[in-house]
Order: C-alpha cells, then sequence, then structure tokens
C-alpha cells in the first residue's frame, strides 16, 4: 500500500513538491495507522504498526524514520548530546533528524551529502573536507564508511576535524568476524553479492572498524543496544571515538 500511494504521488506531483510537502503528506497517510501498538521515539507518534518496506527496515508511518534514525535520536537524548550553539557535522541525515537536531543546535548544525541525494549544506568528500582542524565537537557518521574506498583517509579527516576530547558517532552494517574488503570487486552485481549492497565496497566487523579507528588516534567504545518491537529498534552496534588530543 505504502509502496503503490507514493508511485501516484510521484505521478501526479511533481518531485519537489511531493518533497517540499513530505511531512504533510505523511501525516496524512499516517491517519491509516491509527493505534496504540507501536510508538515512535522521533515524532512520538503511537501507531497501529509501522510500515514494513521489501528490505524488512520498519518506516514511521508519520516521520519516515527508520530504526537505525530512532536509534540514533534515542542516543542523543539520552546522553544529552545536543545543547543550542554547538558545532555538530552530520553526514547524510534523514530529514527527519535534520528538523529535530537542527531545532536543538541551531546555526552551528552543518549537514553534509556527497552525492547530492538527500537536502544538505554542503556536499563534502568525507576523505578531503575543506575545514580547518578541531571544527566539530560531535561528527555523526552512519552509513558512509562502507560506500568509501579510501576509508582510512575518510577516518584520518574525521579525527582531524574534530575538536580534542569530541566524539564522532559511527554506524555502518556489521558483520561477525574479520573485516572483509577486496579491492577486486568492482562491479554492482559482485558488490551485492559480496558486501551486501551494490554500491558498498567492504563489510566490516565492529573488531575491524574499530581497529582502523585505533590506529588513527581515535579511543573506540563499541556500544550494544537491544532491540525493542515496540518501538521499532533492532540489534545494533554504534561505535563512539573520542580523539585523544
Amino acid at each position: 500500500m505504502y509502496a503503490t500511494a507514493k508511485k501516484a504521488l510521484l505521478k501526479f506531483m511533481p518531485g519537489k513538491l511531493v518533497m517540499q510537502s513530505e511531512f504533510l503528506l505523511r501525516w496524512i497517510y499516517s491517519l491509516f495507522y491509527t493505534g496504540s501498538a507501536v510508538k515512535c521515539p522521533v515524532c512520538g507518534g503511537s501507531f497501529s504498526g509501522y510500515i514494513v518496506l521489501p528490505s524488512g527496515d520498519l518506516l514511521c508511518p508519520r516521520c519516515g524514520s527508520l530504526p537505525r534514525h530512532r536509534r540514533l535520536w534515542m542516543v542523543l537524548q539520552s546522553n544529552d548530546m545536543l545543547r543550542n550553539g554547538m558545532s555538530l557535522l552530520h553526514f547524510s541525515p534523514s530529514r527527519i533528524l535534520r528538523r529535530k537536531i537542527s531545532q536543538r543546535v541551531g546555526k552551528g548544525y552543518v549537514t553534509t551529502d556527497y552525492d547530492h541525494e538527500t537536502l544538505t549544506d554542503r556536499h563534502y568528500d568525507i576523505t578531503d573536507i575543506p575545514l580547518p582542524e578541531g571544527s566539530f565537537e560531535l561528527i555523526i557518521c552512519f552509513h558512509v564508511l562502507e560506500h568509501v574506498i579510501d576509508d582510512r583517509k575518510a577516518i584520518s579527516e574525521l579525527y582531524r576535524i574534530l575538536k580534542p576530547g569530541a566524539v564522532v558517532m559511527i554506524q555502518t552494517p556489521f558483520k561477525q568476524g574479520e573485516l572483509y574488503e577486496d579491492n577486486a570487486i568492482t562491479s554492482p552485481a559482485e558488490r551485492l553479492r559480496y558486501f551486501g549492497q551494490e554500491d558498498h565496497v567492504r563489510i566490516y566487523s565492529a573488531e575491524g572498524l574499530s581497529k582502523k579507528l585505533k590506529d588513527a588516534g581515535f579511543t573506540v567504545d563499541v556500544n550494544h543496544y537491544a532491540a525493542d518491537s515496540r518501538l521499532g529498534l533492532r540489534e545494533e552496534i554504534i561505535l563512539a571515538c573520542k580523539k585523544t588530543t
């Protein structure tokens, strides 16, 4: 039903208008999910259920958040990590989190997306960020590094632009065991087979990514989170990486 409604909107409305009206359109659509079986921690809405996407992800009917967005918002809230006027760089944010975080942080909140797929302030190459050393008090880098060929250069840049003592929060798809990468795997079909997605260039383990981060100078806390069906959360791992000097 959700996919059908989305296709119909895009057929009869310009894509730009759909994007501008996204939150109103989602609010209207969420009326089909009236109920109290689940509760989204991002928008605060209660619904009869989440929208189940073909990937298995659970989409909030009202705000469009996915499990990783809901988890990130809860972590930011529970650890009191957002404050007005702080400097925060956010890679490829969802639209709902971009709105929520901007309301909390204000002008110091900078968003970036390399391939121009989302509405962001900047379009930085994560391996060559044109900003001074020590620019940010917090960086959010979710589901980015698995797309970057030279991830060690990207990690080095994240370290460079963080203030001393500041943290970058990192998440990627993780597997058990060793990190797996092979630069000879370049076709979309092969990447899908070996890395799980056509535009991924490796698949990390938490241990393998932690080692690369530590090699760059970070101290790394590997945080495990349990699933919660009512909040639409999966078991997840988030790495909190602190710049020590």
